[in-house]
């Protein structure tokens, strides 16, 4: 059965609610035969309107359509096994019911609340980042994910989250949060996590970070433990940390930084990139051009890369640290404090860091004129290419270049084959080496 006509009458309403309860109680009594029953609600509105009945398993609001509200209200009263897959197609779905007393699922951000059981995912899936858009219009964070909830967010952007004294300026979470293929732009939080306040487990895949401001972790606040692969963070800003933020010890915090770009962010305290309060692993990762103590003002700050305070552990592994600055530019200070060294890291100045582990064995220098800007070098997000003449083309050790696990990395940021020459290359980049051809447009959207 298929409905065209839009209901504006109670009786009409009912009616509509009543054949859709059929049809779902028909595709109840064939899902019970499977091992795993799948829920899909097609968001086909982009206003922000509830649906009044969470009890019905059906996405429906009062004008007969499904919202992305609606939808995400009805996942969080589902029951069972399984995943709610809700899908966004393309357009911009802007939150416009402000916080109305306690933080719930009608009004203020789109609340992913505790599950009623603890097998059901929610899974928000758009046409393309650049196409399906969730923007919260400064009224509220853009999203909060319970404790307990396992939460995944692909192909769509988050944006527009404004808050004043509370966590995560886009997202914050509490659950299981896996973010593929996505974009995190123009969020602002006055305290940690700009972007996203991370409290339970973070997995984030082929995404980009941009402008988004925090007092502490201008993108990502790391409080329990992340892992960020084939993305790009860049134009981020916060007082420490300007792109990520890594503290905590009840759980102990860690972060692993993989293939990925952090550029271009600042910090007017310590860390442009990164200050690591926790425990931090970087693998072929380009930390270029980010800089702390931004605004000159005392009492200032250092790393301008990265910023490890005493006894935390920041490890690096084939990653490229190079023309970042504190202070007033062009003084160099890619880093600060103790970096934990293995494999072949390079950096244009160590002057504000020491190191351990294998320690001058594991490290080496870069000139910046062998290093190109921000770019579309191919791939779904940005990079730095390295330019012929590179110390950090083929000067890998014979390990070569690993993921967290001691697996090989079979390509480079942008999706590229790694190896192109003797030896794979230092940081996020493969010189030399071509992203395979595509359709011509991206996994997120773009050309």
């Amino acid at each position: 059965m298929t409905f065209h006509r839009r209901v504006t009458s109670q009786q009409g309403y009912s009616n509509l609610r009543a054949c859709a309860a059929a049809l779902v109680f028909i595709a109840t009594l064939v899902s019970e035969s499977l091992a795993h029953a799948d829920t899909t609600f097609n968001v086909n509105t982009v206003a922000d309107q509830v649906d009044p009945d969470v009890a019905d398993g059906i996405c429906l609001t009062s004008t007969g359509a499904c919202s992305l509200r609606a939808a995400i209200m009805q996942a969080n009263h589902l029951v069972g096994p399984g995943t709610t897959h809700i899908i966004l197609p393309a357009g911009t779905y802007t939150l416009t019911r402000p916080p109305a007393g306690p933080d719930g699922e009608d009004s203020g951000n789109l609340n992913l609340t505790a599950p009623l059981s603890n097998s059901q995912v929610i899974s928000i899936e758009g046409a393309s980042a650049a196409s399906s858009v969730i923007d919260a219009n400064q009224v509220d964070s853009v999203m909060n994910i319970a404790a307990g909830r396992v939460a995944s967010l692909s192909k769509v952007t988050v944006r527009g989250g404004y808050v004043v004294n509370m966590l995560g300026g886009g997202i914050f979470s509490e659950g299981t949060l896996t973010m593929e293929d996505s974009i995190v732009e123009a969020n602002t939080t006055t305290v940690g996590g700009g972007g996203i306040f991370a409290a339970g487990a973070l997995d984030i895949r082929r995404s980009i970070f941009r402008s988004n401001s925090a007092r502490s972790g201008g993108a990502v606040f790391v409080r329990s433990t992340a892992i960020i692969r084939e993305s790009s963070m860049y134009n981020n800003t916060a007082i420490d940390g300007g792109a990520i933020q890594v503290m905590g010890s009840a759980p102990a915090a860690t972060l692993y930084v993989l293939n990925s770009t952090i550029s271009t962010n600042f910090a007017n305290g310590d860390g442009g990139g990164i200050r690591n309060e926790g425990t931090t692993w970087l693998y072929n990762t380009s930390i270029i051009s980010n800089d702390s103590s931004h605004d000159r003002n005392p009492p200032g700050g250092a790393g301008g890369g990265v910023s490890n305070q005493p006894g935390k552990r920041l490890v690096v592994i084939n990653s490229l640290i190079a023309d970042n600055t504190t202070l007033d530019a062009p003084i160099p200070d890619d880093c600060n404090g103790v970096l934990e060294a293995y494999g072949w890291n390079l950096l244009s100045d160590y002057g504000g860091c020491s190191f351990s582990g294998n320690g001058t064995a594991a490290r080496g220098l870069v000139s910046t004129n062998t290093i190109g800007p921000l770019a579309e070098n191919g791939g779904p997000t940005p990079t730095h290419a390295l330019l012929a003449g590179s110390e950090a083309i083929n000067t890998t050790l014979s390990q070569g270049c690993v993921d967290n696990t001691g697996a090989a990395l079979a390509t480079d940021q942008r999706g590229a084959p790694r190896i192109a020459g003797e030896k794979c290359d230092v940081g996020a980049y493969e010189f030399g080496s071509v992203v395979p051809a595509t359709d011509g447009i991206f996994s997120n959207g773009f050309d």
